[in-house]
């Protein structure tokens, strides 16, 4: 699997950013993507959260991220989330993938 991360650092227009979430959100399931995580006041438990949400998408491959991310649709919202928010946006590969180690589901190591 792949994640679309965005750690939105700050929000600078409300209106804006509602818009571009109504409009995502419609996006995102036609590349097979779906929600995961979207944060506001994560537990914290070291360091610090600096940021005004974080938000996490999973993608099947990396291939169709690209797609979403590069597909007219999303490009045509742009301007729209760069006017609500600034944002670190990132995709990254899942454990299994970056590590070639397979975790068992459920299983606890001993």
């Amino acid at each position: 699997m792949i994640y679309a991360i965005v750690n939105i650092k700050r929000i600078n227009d409300r209106d804006a950013f509602q818009q571009y979430a109504d409009q995502v959100a419609k996006i995102i399931p036609r590349f097979g993507g779906r929600y995961l995580v979207s944060e506001k006041s994560p537990e914290v438990h070291e360091g610090e959260f600096p940021y005004a949400r974080i938000v996490i998408a999973e993608f099947p491959t990396m291939e169709d991220a690209r797609r979403w991310y590069l597909s007219q649709e999303y490009q045509a919202i742009i301007p729209t989330r760069r006017r609500a928010f600034d944002a670190n946006i990132f995709f990254a590969r899942d454990f299994e993938t970056t590590t070639g180690i397979k975790q068992d589901d459920g299983a606890v190591a001993s």
